[in-house]
């Protein structure tokens, strides 16, 4: 019963009906076996970090660790290389997704690495018999499919599978030239480097993502070029070059872009981050509308319930990326005061011509 689960399917928002891409599968797996699972997973992680096994730079589902470690990274470094003060730098970065990361794990390579690795016997042996001999049901609509096995992949909602994944990547980036620096966050992975001139940081950057990519497919994991964004980053980011810079994934072009997502955060071309803020303001202002909503419909609105909404729901997303905004110019800042002052008279039921420092 405890490798037996049940996948419903959730359709994902804005997604049509008819293409199994459209669904996010949910595992229901035994609430017993899970509880195991978390014992082992701590002991594994001890195991982990006491002899320093874990890549440095993979930030995923580690302690003291968040999505902010690598996003800060990129920005000191691409700062700093655009504003060298010897020679200004041309800088890029490339961002991946992996196709079907945690089901594509291969169960025979991660156990080829449970064993190099040299974990503990015990830890190896229960390892080995979590993987083996899975089964599943799906269910979509009140309607339950055959029972069939897993043959690879981590279980999904297991809480296990993100180690176990980190652990099967933990030498993907073993082969990247010491020129490019690199981030992971579970699946998120992203390289970056730079150059003084433009066709060396082409060949920089493409050098890494075939060790990338080679890594990836002798461990069977495959890239997602429809998922792969670059940007190329310049203190003269209209300028229109003769060769711009460009890589190849999978045989396919990527061309450059002038902002991606990374972890939640957009990282334009300029690191002004003005993308970003509107972005912030796009979804701060769906939750306002939630807490004028709340607070009408109560006859005597709870302050202190308010506030606490507001803390969960609206100040949560404007901290979240305040160690990058560090490097901001004042006008996103009072972009997002505004913003915050406009959430917190929402909150304490007070009219617009309140003053700020009334509110504060």
């Amino acid at each position: 019963m405890w490798k037996k689960a049940n996948i419903i399917l959730l359709l994902k928002p804005n997604k049509g009906k008819q293409q199994p891409s459209s669904y996010r599968p949910i595992s229901l797996l035994s609430c017993l076996g899970k509880l195991l699972e978390r014992i082992i997973k701590q002991r594994l992680l001890l195991e982990l970090n006491a002899r320093n096994i874990l890549p440095q730079h993979q930030a995923g589902f580690r302690p003291k660790r968040s999505t902010m470690y690598n996003i800060v990274r990129i920005e000191r470094y691409i700062k700093s290389q655009l504003h060298h003060p010897m020679k200004r730098r041309h800088a890029a970065a490339s961002f991946f997704g992996i196709e079907a990361a945690f089901d594509s794990v291969w169960h025979e390579g991660l156990i080829y690495k449970f064993n190099d690795l040299r974990l503990p016997t015990y830890i190896i042996k229960y390892l080995i018999s979590f993987l083996e001999n899975r089964t599943a049901t799906v269910e979509l609509d009140n309607t339950l499919s055959r029972l069939f096995t897993l043959s690879s992949g981590t279980p999904q909602c297991s809480p296990l599978s993100p180690l176990l994944y980190i652990i099967y990547t933990s030498d993907l980036m073993n082969g990247i030239p010491p020129h490019t620096e690199h981030g992971l966050f579970a699946d998120d992975t992203a390289l970056w480097t730079s150059s003084h001139q433009l066709a060396n940081l082409n060949n920089r950057l493409q050098q890494s993502i075939n060790e990338f990519e080679k890594c990836c497919k002798a461990w069977k994991l495959k890239l997602q070029p429809i998922k792969t964004e670059l940007v190329h980053f310049s203190i003269h980011p209209r300028k229109k070059y003769k060769n711009p810079v460009q890589v190849k994934v999978e045989d396919i072009i990527i061309q450059p872009a002038t902002s991606t997502r990374y972890l939640e955060v957009i990282i334009d071309n300029r690191l002004s981050w003005r993308t970003h803020q509107k972005q912030v303001e796009t979804r701060i202002a769906a939750r306002l509308s939630l807490l004028r909503f709340l607070n009408r419909a109560a006859i005597e609105p709870n302050h202190n319930i308010m506030i606490n909404l507001y803390k969960s729901l609206i100040r949560t997303v404007i901290i979240y990326d305040y160690p990058v905004l560090l490097s901001a110019d004042n006008k996103i800042w009072d972009r997002i005061q505004i913003v915050q002052n406009k959430a917190l008279r929402v909150a304490l039921g007070l009219p617009h011509y309140k003053s700020v420092d009334y509110i504060h």
